[in-house]
This record gives C-alpha cells, sequence and structure tokens, in this order.
C-alpha cells in the first residue's frame, strides 16, 4: 500500500558539510567555473580544518612553511614584533582570503597568526598545490588573484597610514572592512568588529583614545552608528569620499 511504501532519503554525513562543495566562501577562495568533479579534486588538497579558540595561534614567527589555509569562519590577526619587542600588527583577515602568503620566499613565516575569535581554516599543504594546478590550471590564476588582493589592501593602508589624517585612517580602514565583508554577503553594511579598538589603533598608528574620538565623530556627522563593537554604515558615499 502506498501508505506503507518505503520513502529513501540521501543521508549526508555531517563530516561532508565542511567540504568545499558545501562552504559557504568558496566562491572567495576558488574559481567560479570549477565543476563538481574539479571540486572533489580540490577537497582532497585540504589536509585538515583546523578548530582555533579566541587567542589560538594558527602559526608562529620563524615557523617553517608548509601549507597556505584558506579562511572559513571567523577572523585572525597578525603581527610582528618592533625592535623595542612592541607587537605591531600587519594585517586582520576574514572568511575567503589566503593566510600565510608572505612565507613562500623563504620558506618561514615572518610573523603570526592568532585566533581573535572562533574561527575554522581549511590547511591547503603548498607543495600539493601545484600537482592540483596540473590538474585546474584555474586553480594557480586563483591563488594568484587572492595574492593580488592582499597586496592591494596592504598598499591602500598603507597609504592610509602614511598620508592621512586620523578621522581619514578609521574611516578607510571601516570603509576597507566593508569592502572585503561584503564579498561574503551582499551590502554587508552591519557588522561586527572581531578587533578591540586598541588593535585598530595599533593597525593604524593610532593611540586607543584617538580611535574612539574618531569613531565619535562619525557617528555625531552621520556617517556611522557605534554600539560597542557593532558598526552600522549609514553613508558609505561620504565614508568612502574621506579615504580620498
Amino acid at each position: 500500500m502506498a501508505l506503507n511504501k518505503k520513502i529513501e532519503h540521501r543521508v549526508i554525513p555531517i563530516k561532508d558539510f565542511s567540504s568545499c562543495a558545501y562552504c559557504s566562501v568558496r566562491r572567495m577562495c576558488l574559481p567560479v567555473s570549477v565543476d563538481k568533479e574539479e571540486i572533489n579534486i580540490i577537497d582532497d588538497l585540504v589536509a585538515d580544518r583546523p578548530q582555533l579558540k579566541k587567542s589560538d595561534y594558527l602559526f608562529r614567527s620563524g615557523d617553517k612553511f608548509q601549507s597556505l589555509y584558506a579562511l572559513k569562519s571567523g577572523a585572525i590577526k597578525t603581527y610582528g614584533s618592533t625592535r623595542g619587542g612592541r607587537e605591531q600588527i600587519t594585517g586582520f583577515h576574514f572568511p575567503g582570503e589566503l593566510i600565510g602568503l608572505d612565507a613562500i620566499g623563504n620558506n618561514r613565516h615572518n610573523c603570526n597568526a592568532v585566533a581573535l575569535e572562533k574561527t575554522v581554516v581549511c590547511e591547503l599543504p603548498y607543495k600539493n598545490i601545484e600537482n592540483i594546478s596540473l590538474q585546474i590550471p584555474s586553480i594557480q590564476q586563483e591563488i594568484t588573484r587572492l595574492m593580488s588582493l592582499e597586496i592591494r589592501n596592504d598598499e591602500e593602508m598603507l597609504m592610509a597610514i602614511g598620508s592621512m589624517r586620523a578621522e581619514q585612517r578609521v574611516a578607510c580602514f571601516l570603509f576597507s572592512l566593508y569592502r572585503r565583508l561584503s564579498l561574503r554577503s551582499k551590502e554587508k553594511r552591519t557588522f561586527r568588529l572581531s578587533m578591540t579598538r586598541e588593535e585598530i589603533g595599533n593597525y593604524l598608528g593610532l593611540s586607543l583614545e584617538t580611535v574612539s574620538r574618531r569613531m565619535s565623530s562619525l557617528h555625531e556627522d552621520g556617517v556611522i552608528d557605534v554600539e560597542n563593537r557593532l558598526i552600522k554604515l549609514k553613508d558609505i558615499d561620504r565614508l568612502q569620499a574621506l579615504c580620498s
């Protein structure tokens, strides 16, 4: 009878949901044109998907370079040390971005990478990437594209730090976050800062007090709304204009 007919369901193992095929940010770190078979090949490249707690290190300065890491969720900061032993933040990294590119040249990591919150990364052994690239040439092109984006982000922030007033630096930082986070979800006008204001100041070459004052000014001018770490961009055009 129809009521007794057995209905078959396709059960997907829980571990499969961590694969590239089900990844919410795969379009950001994989070529759009890859087919199902190629995705399976790429998925085999991922050696591990470490889950980091806040303050856990992904790697430390001086560690031997073995893998690149694609950020699946969460946020990571990278930092080095000045001659005086002070921490100097060199970057913040978000889902869909690659970490570890700086170590390709000398086979050693030049900075420390630490999780700002609960974070998951996909570990991509570098020795295997070349072999995968022979099967899927667009992978090498995608890595080059991601490297170019990282260089662009670094150059923009260096220009901001070197030639802009404090308010411009903070505005440029927030606009950069908006642009990068919007790659994952369209028009991400509201987001939570993973880093503290002190860390933002360290990155921008400003004091904690200056960062707080500049954010308050942007809030009073109607450019942003600020509630602790929650930022809402109200006037993106004005925010962008402050960066020029």
